[in-house]
């Protein structure tokens, strides 16, 4: 029908719109963070953006619910302030008839979150495992950026280069601080370069510097001039890996017993399935009174929103700590939440109702 096609067509511009600006923001607040992790020599900044895109990946989830949300919602507000859902009830349309098109309009999107969660998100978290695995065994060269201060993964050394030539591999203005046995050392040299000897090793040569060696506090500092100065960046001793809950595939979780296989089981499961509670408790929360001009449905929105994914993620706590059973945890918030939704249409089409009685 008329009604169907253009509420669609107005829902997907919304919720595109709404997602956009939602991974804008998401993007922005990841960049700024990975940005801290290079500056304290945490993260490499060649792995920045690979970072970005996997944090990005595992937030989609929770961003396309809340652009679903918004999508549905922000439309219907608008055909109650422009009157349009006056005329279309007087049409003989029922508040619950729009539940059918909004539903179909948010499967698709629940079904793609349920695919998220599910399946690509545990390979998104194994992919950034080992790629911080394969960070971790490279040398203190790569956590080295022209400009920064820069810490080697053990915390021995801190490095700063002013300058790096790319063509020719030179670093100008060098400062590194190292302690051993309770000793500090500064090394301060003009120029550096990295070398790779036949076995393997790299070096960070220094060029026409000073050594500074002593014990912090005390006077006996010895200080060593040199016109080359060769020091060893051994390669970072590497943990061994270990899995987390969140990059298991869903048949492992399955068949893991574990509170916390059923807890992130929970998260997986309930993301999509509060996509679609909360895309039809968006119906009745978007009257809007046409002759006031206000509507307090937003913030209700926003409220009831945060109600809910505070139950999912206690809920969640809860499992994993083996505090409450899995299939109650993962059936009482949503279970609660339909519940609402069926208590504010009851209201919605209760009031039209007495109102009309009254007329």
């Amino acid at each position: 029908m008329l009604y169907r096609r253009a509420l669609t067509r107005e829902m997907g511009l919304t919720t595109g719109a709404v997602l956009a600006v939602l991974v804008s923001i998401a993007l922005v607040i990841l960049f700024i963070r990975l940005l801290g992790d290079v500056a304290r020599g945490e993260l490499a900044n060649e792995a920045v953006f690979v970072f970005l895109g996997f944090s990005l990946l595992y937030f989609l989830p929770v961003l396309m619910t809340i652009a679903l949300f918004a999508g549905v919602l922000m439309p219907l507000s608008r055909m109650w302030r422009d009157s349009e859902m006056v005329i279309w009830f007087n049409a003989g349309l029922s508040l619950t008839q729009w539940i059918r098109p909004v539903m179909t309009f948010a499967a698709p999107f629940a079904l793609v979150i349920l695919l998220l969660t599910l399946v690509l998100n545990p390979w998104v978290q194994s992919k950034k495992n080992d790629y911080r695995q394969d960070l971790q065994s490279r040398s203190d060269s790569a956590m080295i950026v022209p400009g920064m201060f820069a810490e080697s993964g053990g915390g021995e050394r801190v490095y700063y280069v002013d300058s790096l030539n790319p063509l020719t591999g030179v670093v100008r203005n060098v400062f590194m601080q190292s302690r051993l046995d309770g000793k500090l050392g500064l090394v301060v040299a003009k120029e550096g370069n990295y070398t790779q000897l036949e076995d393997g090793s790299r070096y960070l040569v220094f060029h026409e510097g000073r050594r500074y060696e002593g014990v912090p506090g005390q006077l006996d500092y010895r200080i060593v001039r040199f016109t080359r100065y060769w020091m060893r960046l051994d390669p970072a001793e590497v943990q061994p890996r270990q899995t987390n809950v969140r990059q298991v595939s869903p048949i492992a979780l399955l068949d893991d017993d574990s509170p916390a296989a059923r807890a992130e089981l929970l998260w997986r499961l309930g993301v999509p399935l509060s996509a679609l509670v909360l895309a039809a408790m968006a119906i009745p929360l978007s009257f809007v009174n046409t002759r006031a001009r206000r509507s307090y449905g937003l913030i209700v929105a926003l409220l009831l929103y945060f109600i809910y994914n505070n139950m999912v993620s206690l809920a969640q706590a809860w499992v994993g700590q083996g505090r409450l059973d899995p299939w109650l945890g993962m059936a009482a918030p949503h279970a609660a939440m339909l519940l609402a939704v069926v208590v504010l249409f009851y209201l919605r089409t209760q009031g039209r109702s007495f109102r009309r009685r009254r007329a």
